[in-house]
């Protein structure tokens, strides 16, 4: 029982900002474009939380770096 709390203890937060990653910019695709939701909505969301990611990973590199050489 513990290790099932323990998983869920990490993999809840993982899936909610999985899923905050994609939704929010395919929610944001919806809202300006209108009509019904579709997968061109979800692709961009998809393509948009890769692009988070991404500029994440970069930011968190270059902070790293000058972090490393002093300054």
């Amino acid at each position: 029982m513990r290790q099932v709390l323990l998983f869920l203890r990490g993999a809840v937060p993982l899936a909610l900002v999985a899923v905050a990653l994609v939704g929010l910019p395919a929610l944001v695709t919806w809202w300006l474009l209108g009509g019904p939701f579709g997968w061109s909505h979800l692709l961009v969301g998809l393509v948009g939380g890769a692009a988070l990611v991404a500029l994440g990973g970069l930011a968190l590199g270059w902070a790293l770096g000058r972090w490393r050489r002093g300054g």
